[in-house]
């Protein structure tokens, strides 16, 4: 009579074919490590899948060996073990407290665990590879920082469908590795489970012997061999995939090591003392000062070449190019960081951004002093207000803003108006309206609300910042506005910092529509200003927030890299009698401020770390610096007598180049340059330092402004 097969394991049982002997019970584990192993299979079987598939990934890159290609996906493979772990320790942890004898509300609640710890991980791995899709970077702990504080914002920029996919395969996947999976190879036999273990093994094993021959062939002095920005480091850093991210990103944090040490620049810095209101009012001569009316206006994205004044090719802002003709023109400005959060505020505060080694967000009531314009024209008889288009809660930018000497404050947040996401989704728009955390409005009602405002001042002489955003990407343009460069309809989609590179020159178009509509705004405001006999009483200040990249570098949009196509923007003074032309002298948005003082009448501040552009004499040689920090890009560069260096964090590597041999920025002469970098280094460092110092010591707050920089 044949034998009775034993039955089968469930999720909690263990097999135990025989009594227990002392010492450890390696029958017992072999579910355990079967269950393991099937999960290091599947998540392989997704890297090397995805890896391949993705464009930009370490196996897709054929600059690299085939060799060193395999060794990386080697590594990354290896690297698995660990996520696996972190997953499946807990998993099974959780397994054996549902094992038999514990009552089922409680085994039910435990399964609810084993589900969520699991959709959890599953969905960070995704969101990880989603955002590498999307932006050329996995998540890292600048992402966690970047994201944790705005989630709602963050998510308003992530086009839909990818959100919502992301969210449902994850979410499958977590319930297959937490439920699904271990069961079936619970119900498989002891001798099968045993083999996929050993197999599993050998595999981890055979990955990891080619790991170690890849470090050795092509990262420690081998065929490839080079410093940590070499390709094949950066590939295993950076593109292989989110674990070998991960500890690069650990080693770089923890065992990184120091930055080479050199000699700073010939940095001049003044530490100017706090003085009241009162004690610079007192040096004022009031009979000087103009009373006119100032309006700094700020545009999202806004590149020099679409306009003909910078060399455009073609007519995308007539109003603009209309108000250059009678303004000053400054052909080399520059902002100070490339993304809003930080450079939105320099303007108005004429204070670099740089406040911290990390991603910085805007407390209530900081200790550090600011004076922003309209401070001081306050007290000097002004009204004073703010219309932007954005919300201004990202990033906590509100919190700087509120100084108490503001009349009126128009956002996102404050319209009672509709607002719009991106992605014309309505119900999506109406809870990030309720969440006043995200959303835009349309120009046309900022604009609108702006021009109702200035009607009820009575002639009272008024300041008043703008911040226009219908040209952020994906580039809004409304359906009652004709396009004049773009199709209507688009057969893709333009998402943040990602659509078809072979359609760089129809999104140019849509971007170029959207500035259209922009400037449409502009004109209605400049004829309101007009009809109201207000034109020839007012200062008009326009620049880029920042330019916005179209894959000159390799990615699009802007928050990346300090590069040119993001960093180098219009700046247009127009004021009553200002003699019209165009200046080619380093200028900055950090200099917007002390400018317009300067048409006023008014002495600088001494907590303005910028200059007037109207001084006389101006010097070719003066340093502009330039910051970003974001998940997509930790870099510090300096612009000076023509040159330009790039300082990355993450790669410590360097870049330099000559903009007037090569202002596209594609020959990076660092090597054979290394007394020039050794300089700007020192200057680049010296600033860094001073600014960061500054705004970690809260008793200097108390004493003196940020430090300004003679240099």
């Amino acid at each position: 009579m044949a034998k009775r097969r034993p039955p089968r394991s469930k999720i909690h049982r263990q097999i135990a074919s025989k009594p227990s002997k002392p010492g450890i019970d390696f029958q017992r584990w072999i579910p355990t490590l079967a269950q393991l192993a099937a999960l290091w299979f599947v998540f392989a079987a997704l890297e090397v899948a995805l890896n391949a598939l993705i464009p930009g990934s370490a196996l897709r890159n054929e600059g690299l060996s085939r060799g060193a290609r395999l060794g990386l996906v080697s590594y990354d493979l290896a690297l698995l073990v660990v996520f696996v772990l972190v997953i499946g320790g807990p998993l099974t942890l959780l397994v054996r407290l549902g094992e038999s004898g514990v009552r089922p509300g409680i085994r039910w609640v435990i399964r609810g665990l084993l589900m969520v710890w699991a959709w959890v991980a599953v969905l960070l791995y995704g969101a990880s590879w989603a955002t590498f899709w999307n932006a050329g970077v996995f998540i890292d702990r600048e992402a966690f920082i970047f994201m944790v504080p705005h989630p709602v914002q963050v998510f308003h920029w992530v086009y839909p469908p990818l959100a919502i996919g992301i969210l449902v395969a994850t979410l499958l996947v977590g319930v297959g590795v937490s439920e699904g999976l271990p069961r079936w190879v619970a119900r498989r036999r002891p001798a099968w489970q045993r083999h996929l273990a050993l197999a599993v093994g050998g595999a981890v094993g055979v990955c990891l012997v080619g790991a170690l021959l890849s470090e050795l062939m092509y990262g420690w002095g081998g065929i490839e061999a080079a410093p940590s920005d070499t390709p094949y480091a950066v590939n295993r850093d950076d593109r292989s995939g989110p674990f070998a991210h991960a500890l690069a990103g650990l080693r770089r944090s923890v065992w990184s090591p120091p930055e080479q040490q050199v000699v700073k620049g010939n940095i001049k810095v003044s530490r100017r003392p706090i003085i009241s209101m009162e004690q610079y009012l007192a040096g004022v001569a009031r009979d000087r000062v103009k009373p006119w009316n100032v309006i700094i206006l700020l545009i999202e994205s806004l590149r020099s070449d679409q306009l003909r004044v910078y060399g455009g090719s073609r007519d995308v802002m007539p109003t603009l190019d209309a108000l250059a003709r009678e303004s000053r023109v400054f052909t080399n400005a520059y902002i100070q960081a490339s993304h809003s959060n930080y450079e939105d505020l320099v303007p108005l505060s004429s204070h670099y951004p740089l406040r911290s080694i990390e991603m910085y967000e805007y407390p209530k009531n900081p200790t550090y002093p600011r004076m922003l314009i309209y401070d001081v024209l306050k007290p000097l008889g002004y009204q004073t207000a703010i219309f932007s288009s954005q919300n201004e809660n990202w990033g906590g930018m509100i919190n700087y803003l509120q100084t108490g000497n503001l009349d009126r404050v128009f956002h996102a947040e404050t319209f009672g108006g509709p607002t719009y996401t991106p992605w014309a989704d309505t119900g999506f728009a109406e809870w990030v309206k309720e969440t006043k955390g995200a959303g835009s409005v349309d120009d046309r009602y900022t604009v609108g609300e702006a021009m109702q405002w200035i009607d009820t001042l009575g002639g009272r002489p008024f300041f008043m910042y703008m911040n226009l955003q219908s040209s952020h990407v994906p580039y809004i343009v409304p359906p009652d506005f004709p396009h004049r460069f773009s199709p209507k309809k688009l057969d893709f989609t333009i998402m943040w910092g990602k659509f078809p590179r072979d359609k760089v020159e129809v999104v140019k178009a849509v971007y170029a529509d959207s500035l259209a509509y922009i400037d449409s705004q502009l004109e209605r405001l400049f004829e309101h200003l007009r009809l109201r006999g207000l034109w020839d009483h007012t200062v008009i200040v326009v620049g880029g927030d920042n330019g916005e990249a179209f894959y000159e570098h390799g990615f699009a949009s802007h928050a990346s890299a300090l590069f040119n196509e993001v960093m180098k923007v219009p700046l247009i003074i127009r004021a009553p009698g200002l003699v019209p032309g165009l200046d080619n002298r380093p200028a900055m948005h950090l200099d917007d401020a002390p400018s317009v003082f300067h048409l006023l009448g008014l002495p600088p501040h001494p907590s303005f770390q910028g200059i007037s552009l109207f001084q006389p004499r101006a010097n070719p040689d003066r340093s502009i610096y330039m910051i970003a920090q974001t998940p997509l890009a930790y870099q510090f560069a300096i612009v000076r007598s023509g040159f330009k260096l790039i300082w990355d964090q993450r790669l410590r590597g360097y870049f330099l180049y000559d903009l007037g041999q090569d202002p596209g920025e594609k020959d990076n002469i660092a090597r054979s340059r290394p007394d020039l970098v050794e300089e700007l280094t020192g200057r680049l460092r010296a600033w860094r330092e001073e600014q960061i110092v500054y705004y970690a010591d809260r008793d200097r707050h108390t004493r003196e402004y940020p430090p300004f920089f003679a240099d």
